[in-house]
C-alpha cells in the first residue's frame, strides 16, 4: 500500500520533507473525480444548447404551409380513395399529381401525401366513392410544417400519429385539429424554422343515408332543424378540420460561450481543491487532539 501515498496531493509542501498517508490519498482521489464531474458538466453545457422561449401574437404573412400525411386504410381499395382539399374561401383543390401517393397494404390502401396547405381555416378529406366503404384506418404520421429536431423532443408536434379506428363501417368521421405556430431559431446562424404544434379531438357521425327524392317539398325547403332528417353525401369521408391560433411561440436555440466553460471549470475545480484541503487539514487536526487526549489519559 506504499505505493498509492505518492498520489497524496493534500500533503504539504515542499513533498520532500513531508510524508504521503492512505487518507491523503483516499481524498484526492474523490476530489479528483469530484473535479472531473464538473469538469465534463461544462463541456456537456457547452456542446448541447438550451431554448429560450417567448409568445407573441403573431401576424405572419405566410400564404402556404408544407403537410405531410401517412394514412393506412384497412379495408378500402385504393381505387375507391379520394382526396380533396378547400378552406374557408371555398378554394377546392382536386389536382394532387405528385402529392398523392397510393400503394396496397393488405386488403386495404397506404396514402402518403405532401401538399401545401393554405394558411385559412380549412379542411381536407379522404373520401370514397360510394357510402359502403368500410373507413377504418391507422394513422401513422401528421406533420404540419418544416422539419427540426426540435420536434422530437415533442409529441405535440405529431399527435395524430398512432391513431387507431378499426371495425367502424361505413361511419364518417372529423378531427378538428388547431394549429400553434411554434419558430426555432438557431442561435448561431439565426436561420429560423417555422414547425406547427397541434392538438386534435375526434368526432364520428352515424348518419341515415336518404336521398332527395325521398323528402317532401317543404322538407327541402325547411332550413336544417336537429329533429329534421338532413341529405348526406352519398359517400364516407375522414375529414380533418383545421384552425390557426393566433399565438406563435418562439424557441431561440443558445450555447454557452466558451470562455464562460473555462472559467467556471477553473471556478469549479479551485472551490472544490481548497474546500477538500480545508477539510483534509481539519480532520487531521482533530485526530492529532484525539490520539493526544487519549494518550495522556493513559
Amino acid at each position: 500500500m506504499l505505493w498509492l501515498r505518492r498520489f497524496d496531493y493534500m500533503r504539504r509542501a515542499p513533498r520532500s520533507i513531508s510524508e504521503g498517508s492512505l487518507s491523503g490519498t483516499i481524498t484526492s482521489i474523490v476530489t479528483l473525480n469530484l473535479m472531473l464531474c464538473f469538469v465534463y458538466s461544462q463541456i456537456s453545457a457547452w456542446v448541447t444548447p438550451t431554448y429560450s422561449r417567448r409568445t407573441y401574437v403573431s401576424r405572419n404573412t405566410d400564404n402556404y404551409i408544407l403537410t405531410k400525411a401517412s394514412i393506412i386504410f384497412l379495408s378500402a381499395p385504393c381505387a375507391k380513395i379520394q382526396f380533396h382539399i378547400h378552406d374557408s374561401f371555398v378554394v377546392n383543390t382536386k389536382d394532387h399529381t405528385g402529392h398523392i401517393f397510393k400503394n396496397t397494404h393488405g386488403n386495404g390502401c397506404k396514402l402518403d401525401v405532401d401538399f401545401w396547405l393554405r394558411k385559412n381555416n380549412g379542411e381536407f378529406q379522404f373520401t370514397s366513392t360510394d357510402d359502403s366503404t368500410d373507413m377504418s384506418h391507422i394513422i401513422e404520421d401528421m406533420k404540419f410544417g418544416e422539419e427540426h429536431p426540435f420536434a422530437v423532443q415533442s409529441h405535440s408536434f405529431d399527435s395524430l400519429k398512432g391513431v387507431k379506428l378499426k371495425n367502424i363501417g361505413s361511419t364518417t368521421h372529423d378531427y378538428i385539429v388547431k394549429l400553434l405556430d411554434t419558430r426555432v431559431t438557431d442561435g448561431k446562424g439565426g436561420s429560423a424554422t417555422d414547425m406547427y404544434q397541434y392538438t386534435f379531438s375526434h368526432r364520428q357521425h352515424i348518419t341515415k343515408k336518404i336521398s332527395a327524392k325521398d323528402l317532401t317539398k317543404e322538407e327541402q325547403a325547411a332550413p336544417t332543424h336537429p329533429s329534421t332528417p338532413t341529405i348526406t353525401p352519398k359517400n364516407n369521408f375522414i375529414r380533418f378540420k383545421y384552425n390557426w391560433s393566433p399565438l406563435t411561440v418562439d424557441y431561440k436555440l443558445k450555447y454557452q460561450s466558451f470562455y464562460k466553460v473555462i472559467t467556471n471549470s477553473m471556478a469549479y475545480c479551485g472551490g472544490i481543491f481548497t474546500t477538500a484541503s480545508v477539510l483534509y487539514r481539519a480532520f487531521l487536526s482533530g485526530s492529532t487532539i484525539v490520539r493526544e487526549t487519549i494518550s495522556n489519559k493513559l
